[in-house]
């Protein structure tokens, strides 16, 4: 299918959201912000309201008529990504839309095209963030709130996680590329190897904060509150509420999520309501991401899409 030009949205959404009581598969035909277009896919660009400020965002939607619904996915990216991840899930979102599924992906605080510092980056704005963003696909798209999923990979399938297995959760199913979902103080370890303990020290002090060279390069500030809510995320206990389902991608040579965290929650996973598959690639954390032409990419995205697929 085709994908139409990007088109840019500058201001909030002037419509109404649907009441608790009605399901957006169930209401009339309205005139939404973003339609379906019968013959082929379309990608807007989008700024989604939240906290007072704009989040960029891009919006895919499926081909289809003014009377379909369709489900959602909403993606999140990992710690020093993007909502691009290496075009990864671009490529991801327009396979789902072949498959009659919509998606939306935002750059958290910091991250891509968002005009906040990254010391503003914590996972309580991103839950947040999530959240305004699923419903801004809601209310501005002809989406089917019954069918809703997460995407998350690395640190963003830990924040996929904290919320897909809240037990009010509205989710049906999550798909989780190299979660790191282990204790958060065996996580930071992980993420910040010698540089954790000056980090820590920093971060608690007067200076509320401290800095951080990633590995692309970039030197990033990352306040106290990052880890202040990192202290509050605890995927883990959280396990035996999950239901619909469960995608679980890991990695042999991860050198950020140890495979026993991932076993970890399979093994949590096989004793809920959850339909749990899982698969692993031989790969480090970067899945071939990367490169475009890495046999790797090419399975995950597969993968992720074919699990979308069949759970909708």
């Amino acid at each position: 299918m085709a994908v139409s030009c990007t088109v840019m949205l500058m201001t909030a959404c002037q419509s109404e959201p649907t009441s608790e009581q009605e399901s957006s598969s169930q209401s009339q035909p309205k005139d939404y912000a973003y339609q379906l277009d019968p013959e082929s896919v379309r990608v807007y660009d989008v700024a989604v309201p939240s906290r007072g400020i704009e989040i960029p965002g891009t919006l895919t939607l499926p081909a289809g008529t003014d009377t379909d619904r369709v489900p959602l996915v909403i993606f999140e990216h990992d710690l020093f990504g993007d909502r691009s991840t290496d075009g990864v899930f671009e490529d991801i979102a327009l396979g789902l839309a072949d498959q009659g599924i919509a998606s939306i992906a935002i750059d958290f605080s910091g991250c891509g095209d968002s005009t906040e510092d990254f010391a503003d980056n914590c996972p309580f704005f991103i839950d947040w963030d999530v959240i305004a963003a699923r419903d801004f696909a809601i209310e501005n798209s002809p989406i089917d709130d019954t069918r809703l999923g997460l995407l998350g990979y690395g640190f963003g399938a830990r924040m996929a996680m904290d919320a897909g297995a809240l037990k009010d959760s509205p989710y049906t199913a999550m798909s989780l590329i190299s979660p790191m979902v282990g204790d958060y103080e065996d996580t930071l370890h992980l993420l910040f190897g010698t540089e954790y303990d000056r980090m820590i020290s920093e971060a608690f002090s007067e200076a509320r904060g401290t800095e951080f060279t990633a590995a692309d390069g970039i030197t990033r500030t990352i306040s106290v509150n990052w880890f202040d809510d990192m202290t509050l995320s605890d995927p883990m206990s959280k396990v035996q509420n999950l239901k619909g389902h469960l995608q679980v991608i890991s990695a042999t040579q991860d050198e950020f999520v140890p495979g026993e965290v991932t076993q970890a929650l399979l093994d949590g996973a096989a004793d809920t309501r959850a339909e749990v598959t899982s698969l692993e690639v031989e790969s480090d954390h970067s899945f071939g991401f990367p490169q475009a032409d890495s046999a790797v990419r090419a399975q995950v995205i597969d993968a992720v899409v074919t699990f979308f697929a069949g759970a909708f």
